[in-house]
């Protein structure tokens, strides 16, 4: 999806980091940025091992299933982060980029497991590699959906204009 962090840290930080006279006015600091895309990637990791875990346990195409509910779920989510300062929008985001990524850590192994147990011997290959193809899909679309809505949302919010202190 995941990913597009770096439009999506332009909107946040131009609604609750937007301080005229600081160096940046209007982007994350790097502290925030780093929590917002470090923690993306913990929950992967975490979930590449649990799921993995659980599907040869309970079965594959089961643990598959809660994988894609909790990314879809955790999508939605991510995007209606709330809270009642800068701190707290950023914390749920945090959390449920967090479980975003652990979702998202179980469909890796799980996704190409799956097809390599269903798939035929005579396209096995194919399937495998249009499975991990469309990783590449989903980021190009990712990026080119943040360009839109950035483009939009500074079209319809400008940035106010400060006088920077050198």
């Amino acid at each position: 999806m995941i990913y597009s962090p770096s439009h999506c840290h332009q909107v946040t930080g131009r609604l609750y980091y937007t301080q005229p006279g600081y160096p940046k006015p209007g982007t994350l600091p790097p502290n925030v940025s780093d929590s917002v895309n470090g923690v993306a990637l913990c929950g992967t990791f975490a979930g590449q091992l649990f799921f993995g875990w659980l599907g040869d346990k309970l079965g594959r195409k089961k643990v598959y299933g809660v994988t894609l509910i909790l990314m879809v779920v955790c999508s939605l989510a991510q995007g209606l982060s709330f809270g009642h300062s800068p701190k707290g929008v950023i914390a749920t985001l945090c959390f449920f980029r967090f479980w975003l990524g652990f979702g998202i850590g179980g469909d890796y192994p799980l996704s190409a497991t799956i097809m390599s147990e269903y798939a035929n011997k005579k396209t096995r290959g194919a399937f495998i590699a249009a499975v991990f193809a469309m990783q590449g899909f989903g980021i190009l679309a990712g990026g080119i959906v943040s360009l839109a809505v950035s483009a939009i949302f500074n079209n319809r919010w400008k940035l106010p204009h400060t006088t920077l202190i050198q």
